[in-house]
């Protein structure tokens, strides 16, 4: 009988990676987010900067961190925000039985 071999160990840079996508899928962190965005709104970075990075799921860059001169928009928010809302109702899509809606 031939054993199978092990598979190779996750490195502690991919377990992190893998952790971090798994709590940003999380309900609550669509609340928080919801919550925080605002402070990044220009009203909060007159005369300074966000900085705007975006990464796919599977760790590819999307955008290079760039900075957003005097913060995000009204609209960039509210646009977030709307996205945030569908992502969060998608998260929640699937109840047990028993939960009434």
């Amino acid at each position: 009988m031939t054993k199978k071999p092990k598979p190779p160990k996750r490195t502690r840079a991919e377990l992190e990676l893998r952790l971090a996508h798994m709590e940003a899928q999380l309900a609550s962190t669509y609340h928080f987010a919801d919550a925080s965005i605002g402070k990044a709104s220009q009203q909060h970075f007159t005369a300074s900067g966000v900085v705007l990075e975006l990464t796919a799921y599977n760790g590819k860059e999307i955008i290079p961190p760039v900075m957003i001169k005097d913060g995000l928009s009204d609209e960039t928010i509210a646009a977030i925000r709307a996205d945030l809302a569908r992502s969060y109702d998608l998260a929640v899509m699937f109840k047990p039985q028993r939960v009434k809606s």
